[in-house]
């Protein structure tokens, strides 16, 4: 989260690039920095039809449909694109979050890594149980206790790997749509409805949660592509409403780049920090 997009780009060009000690990063050259003179009316922008989804506020469809019709008049080809694995995505991501949860959080005994509780004269089994028990919340639990069953040797093709295959199904729509119909940009909704009261959203249990607000945000996470959300409107109840940009794989930076020129043209008020010394 931040205040604006530069300072989205600031942090991620401080972040980008090889670390020996992280596994996890890449050696790819990326241009890091925001191109000033990008044009909107050159772009193919693709809507893609399975966002619309049963749950949806006429509020959020009206300011996708707003902005979309804004970037077509601007000269953006906008055309609607069909990304069908969207619907597996939460299930996909449901599995495979389980398993990874209960594979990191293995090292967590109170010991050698993580939280210990007041355990003194306890056996080693005790100060295993309590520790876990004190530290981990009632949703971690769960997926701890889920992701061990996914990977149990009887259960391991049927979820986990079956789970890996329908994210390379996703991964392969958005990988149509980028490099075969040449869609430059992705418009979607982020969440189905303005924030919701606190009161309410408490009454749903996190599978309940994640299956409504997520549905779609999980589906780039599963294609591990670049995006970002851009705050676009007030609702009637003076609540923000934003849409996601999704760009291609490693293309971060010019994604950020229309994301700063769409942010410039909508002018959704900015947060400004006030230096308590100075009131500046």
């Amino acid at each position: 989260m931040a205040r604006c997009v530069e300072d989205v780009a600031i942090v991620l060009a401080a972040l980008v690039g090889h670390d020996s000690l992280d596994s996890t990063t890449i050696d790819d050259k990326i241009e890091l920095s925001l191109d000033e003179e990008i044009d909107l009316s050159k772009l193919k922008v693709g809507i893609p039809d399975e966002y619309q989804c049963e749950g949806m506020s006429q509020e959020v469809i009206d300011t996708w449909r707003s902005v979309a019709d804004m970037l077509s008049n601007m000269g953006s080809r906008v055309s609607r694109v069909s990304l069908p694995n969207t619907k597996h995505s939460i299930s996909c991501y449901s599995v495979l979050n389980c398993c990874e949860v209960s594979s990191n959080f293995s090292c967590y005994d109170g010991i050698e890594f993580g939280f210990r509780a007041d355990t003194t004269g306890h056996t080693v089994e005790e100060v295993y149980s309590k520790s876990r028990h004190e530290a981990f919340s009632d949703t971690v639990k769960g997926r701890i206790f889920a992701g061990n069953y996914f990977l149990l040797r009887e259960n391991y093709e049927n979820y986990f790997n079956r789970a890996l295959k329908v994210r390379r199904l996703i991964a392969n729509d958005f990988h149509t749509v980028f490099e075969k119909q040449n869609i430059d940009l992705l418009l979607t909704p982020v969440t189905l409805t303005e924030a919701p009261l606190h009161s309410l959203w408490i009454q749903k249990d996190n599978r309940q949660q994640v299956s409504t607000e997520d549905y779609c945000t999980q589906p780039v996470n599963m294609a591990g592509l670049p995006a970002i959300t851009i705050p676009c409107k007030l609702s009637n109840n003076g609540l923000p409403i934003g849409l996601q940009l999704i760009g291609k794989k490693l293309d971060d930076f010019r994604l950020l780049s229309i994301a700063k020129k769409l942010e410039n043209i909508l002018h959704f008020p900015v947060l400004l920090f006030e230096d308590t010394n100075t009131g500046v």
